[in-house]
């Protein structure tokens, strides 16, 4: 499990009900910047549940757009009442608010450093970074132990930069193990800055559903 909190718990806890063994190998530090006011935005748009945070002090029946399912549920636990999700990615959640009209300055994407720059000129809104992401640049000691070990099935893969430092992190030992185990990603996006020769398997979305419950 490579996200970090907030989630990683709780996908943990997840995937240990599927009857699965699930090591945490958080590949993020995520530090929350100051809250941001609602101000006069009308809506604000979330690509991570890590912007969640910083909305503290949001309305919550004010509308936020997920960019997928597992965002958006974290934003109804949040409290947030009227949330819609897209397909996943920054395309899907681009394509989602021009269908609905979500677009222009009365509109706020909360992202991380650095994140959402396009999404935020391609829908004209106004963007503010709310949260900061820092690569890890070592796996846990048991996680690495597992891969070396051959006891790995899957990497479940949640953002572009996780699996970025994920692969960052390995070792050549640890290159060479990944041929024997599937990388389970959030997004195709996320899929796509992977090398799939190095892996048994790189797919797509949806990594709980894709690992299933063990036979």
């Amino acid at each position: 499990m490579t996200r970090p909190e907030p989630g990683l718990s709780a996908t943990m806890a997840e995937v240990r009900a599927l009857g699965w063994q699930a090591i945490a190998c958080p590949m993020l530090d995520i530090t929350t910047l100051a809250p941001v006011a609602p101000e006069n935005f009308r809506a604000v748009l979330v690509t991570s549940a890590n912007a969640l945070p910083a909305l503290r002090d949001w309305p919550k029946d004010r509308l936020l757009v997920a960019v997928g399912s597992q965002t958006a549920a974290r934003a109804r636990q949040a409290g947030f009442i009227h949330v819609e999700a897209a397909d996943g990615d920054a395309l899907a959640l681009t394509a989602f608010c021009r269908m609905r009209g979500i677009t222009g300055a009365d509109v706020l994407l909360a992202s991380g450093e650095g994140y959402g720059l396009d999404l935020a000129r391609n829908l004209e809104v106004q963007r503010a970074e709310v949260y900061v992401a820092c690569k890890r640049m070592t796996l846990p000691e048991d996680a690495t132990a597992a891969l070396r070990e051959r006891r790995v099935d899957s990497v479940l893969l949640y953002s572009g930069k996780t699996a970025e430092a994920f692969r960052e992190a390995l070792g050549a030992e640890d290159v060479t193990a990944l041929s024997a185990v599937r990388a389970l990603c959030l997004s195709e996006a996320i899929a796509a800055r992977l090398n799939h020769k190095e892996w048994r398997a790189v797919t797509w979305p949806d990594p709980l559903k894709q690992i299933g419950p063990v036979a």
